[in-house]
């Protein structure tokens, strides 16, 4: 929004200026700088707690000394404290980690710090999912998530002058309005647009909600030639499973399918697969709940079928009577349409 006052985290969207802005804050909490901002220490050292608290580690009382390196062997963020412990910090706004680089930092800062305590964080500021902090806190080093939420909790306790520290100010604001706009779903009226991070917001509670029951889900960007979607994906063990998905372009159009996964099979198999799958789930939905989808290709994944007599009756959002968003009441229709997939395994 160009009539605000202009955000210098709107135009740093980069993560080496989150970088920058994790060793500022890891500087700010040494004692040494207490007098020149009380309040930005305390931050600084409320900072450092926070993290040391993911492993349930401190609080400590004064932070003596502190040592920041930016991209030391490749690390985002290696931090000294106290000269006792390491805080090793593997920084993500919407990416993820890749080719074992954790445990490869891990050994590596253990060969260089032997005698010392090692907090491996992951700190990540964009939307992830379950699986993701899952999959993390479970590698053999133990690195924990500290994520948008934790941070923000850290920045909110600064009672200092904003117009003195614009930078701190400017960098909570902007994790603000992503935390306001991922939670915005909730606020859904029926016919108002619906933006990105609103629909990753409502992805994350969707997870939480459907994880009891799904033998495994996901969700997140898919790229294709016509500019790719957002999607959720669920199901069980059978090559079938549920997917909704928000076209990017015009994020309008909504859909909830039934696809057919078939990466290893040939092109042959590819058919039997799509023609046996859609009968089945035309069978299971009856007359009325599911339809044929405008076009069905052979593929490694394939649209078999689609929710919804016909395209005005496929939303499967729910609105209450005064319009707006009912989250029960959606559940409860994804939960019909699982229905209909389980009904058509074998």
């Amino acid at each position: 929004d160009m009539t605000t006052r202009p955000n210098l985290f709107d135009y740093a969207t980069k993560e080496l200026s989150q970088d920058a802005m994790i060793c500022w804050l890891l500087r700010w909490a040494a004692k040494e700088n207490q007098a020149s901002d009380p309040e930005l220490s305390k931050v600084g050292v409320s900072f450092v707690n926070a993290l040391l608290a993911k492993h349930k580690a401190g609080p400590l009382v004064e932070v003596n000394k502190v040592k920041v390196w930016q991209q030391r062997h490749r690390i985002d963020v290696l931090a000294t404290i106290n000269d006792t412990d390491v805080l090793l910090i593997e920084d993500k706004t919407d990416s993820t980690d890749h080719s074992g680089q954790l445990e490869r930092y891990y050994e590596v800062v253990r060969q260089e710090h032997p005698d010392k305590n090692i907090y491996p964080i992951y700190f990540k500021t964009g939307n992830y999912q379950l699986s993701e902090k899952s999959r993390i806190e479970g590698t053999k080093h133990q690195y924990r998530v500290f994520d948008r939420s934790d941070f923000l909790e850290v920045l909110k306790g600064y009672e200092g002058d904003n117009a003195t520290n614009v930078t701190l100010a400017d960098f909570r604001d902007y994790l603000q309005r992503l935390e306001d706009a991922t939670n915005s779903y909730c606020e859904w009226t029926k016919g108002t647009a619906k933006g990105w991070e609103a629909w990753q917001g409502f992805f994350k509670r969707l997870e939480e909600e459907l994880r009891q029951t799904a033998g495994w889900m996901g969700w997140g960007y898919v790229p294709n030639p016509t500019g790719g979607f957002l999607g959720f994906w669920w199901g069980w063990d059978a090559p079938a499973y549920l997917q909704l998905q928000v076209n990017t372009g015009d994020m309008k159009h909504q859909h909830l399918c039934f696809k057919v996964g078939a990466r290893d099979a040939d092109r042959t198999e590819q058919g039997k697969l799509k023609d046996e799958w859609h009968g089945r789930i035309m069978d299971a939905g009856g007359v009325g709940r599911v339809r044929k989808p405008p076009r069905m290709k052979r593929g490694k994944t394939m649209t078999v079928a689609m929710w919804g007599r016909d395209a005005a009756s496929a939303n499967w959002l729910a609105f209450n009577a005064n319009g707006k968003f009912d989250f029960d009441q959606t559940v409860s229709n994804l939960k019909e349409a699982e229905d209909v997939l389980k009904q058509a395994c074998p």
